[in-house]
């Protein structure tokens, strides 16, 4: 009976112990899976400054988890986890249900209109529209006299140069975020009452930071995105960001609704928003982006209200409206 009792304890803490030790061996194995996470990321920017972004990430974060990306969608592969993008495609990704809503501290702390009611979207960084002065010019008139949209007016002699509004996304979005924030109609007569200023709407936004720097041009309508790169001291001419507001390209990250690591992807959006080494990326490759939380998440916003987004030209329908009213009454008026 003693015998029989001993190889039964045997047995049980044989079977005990095996049972440890494949435990031991799964959880280890589900540890090194843990260990070795990979999110891919779909982003429309620049890929210089998406692989630093992507680089200071992996370098710096403490889970282990490595983000690649991509920067074409193709039809039938697999989406990815991520995409950083302008607003536009994030609105086109979600009317085609691909994003999934995704909830966080830090994005209930962007202004509501910085990020999606639905949650499928939240605002990074944006790219705002701004007046190039060239330096003479404003020397000649000062420079209290050019600080925004009014001032540009009524100007004697003021020769603008500017994009051809119809060419591009980022002009389309222009043209809708003024008429969103003046109103269509005043949107139009503005740029009417200055379409008398500009001699040539360029093809290309280099065009119209060249006039201006040499001379051919007083000021330029731009992005700064397009002309930060060109800042050094002895550049010929400036950068004014309008004080009433301005049209801003507006730059966004989302999550794919067939991601299957939703913990790790929200580690990286968190970190978009909140990563003071973003700021120092962006910064490092002159891409001219401004945050909306300029000094961290812990302090004040940038304002809202002096953001102009284009929210209801979106659809391609109203923004061919939209661009075609614009050619009509502005560009080929008479």
């Amino acid at each position: 009976m003693f015998r029989f009792m001993l190889s039964s304890l045997l047995l049980l803490m044989l079977l005990v112990t095996g049972c440890g030790q494949e435990k031991a061996l799964q959880e280890k194995a589900v540890q090194q899976i843990q260990n070795n996470k990979t999110l891919v990321l779909y982003s429309e920017l620049d890929n210089k400054f998406t692989a630093d972004l992507v680089q200071s990430f992996n370098e710096n974060n403490k889970e282990k988890l490595t983000v690649k990306f991509v920067s074409e969608l193709k039809p039938n592969d697999k989406l990815p986890d991520l995409v950083l993008a302008e607003k536009r495609t994030l609105y086109g990704l979600k009317q085609q249900q691909k994003l999934k809503p995704v909830a966080f501290t830090i994005g209930d702390k962007l202004p509501k209109k910085l990020r999606d009611a639905d949650m499928c979207w939240y605002g990074v960084f944006y790219d705002p529209t701004v007046f190039l002065i060239n330096q003479q010019y404003a020397r000649t008139i000062g420079q209290q006299s050019l600080r925004g949209w009014a001032d540009l007016e009524n100007k004697l002699n003021l020769r603008i140069a500017i994009e051809n509004l119809s060419d591009s996304n980022s002009t389309q979005n222009f043209l809708g975020a003024f008429a969103d924030a003046l109103g269509e109609t005043s949107s139009l007569n503005y740029l009417w009452n200055i379409n008398r200023f500009v001699g040539q709407y360029a093809k290309f936004p280099f065009t119209s930071i060249r006039m201006t720097a040499v001379g051919d041009a007083d000021l330029a309508i731009t992005r700064q995105s397009y002309v930060f790169k060109y800042l050094e001291n002895k550049f010929p001419a400036y950068v004014v960001q309008p004080r009433e507001g301005t049209p801003v390209n507006l730059y966004c990250v989302g999550m794919f609704a067939d991601c299957q690591q939703e913990l790790p992807a929200l580690q990286f959006i968190e970190w978009l928003l909140s990563g003071d080494k973003v700021q120092a990326v962006a910064q490092a490759d002159n891409t001219g982006f401004m945050f909306i939380f300029p000094r961290g998440v812990q302090d004040a916003p940038v304002d809202a209200d002096k953001l102009w987004l284009n929210e209801n030209y979106l659809d391609t329908a109203k923004q061919k409206f939209l661009t075609e009213r614009w050619l009509e009454r502005v560009r080929f008026s008479r």
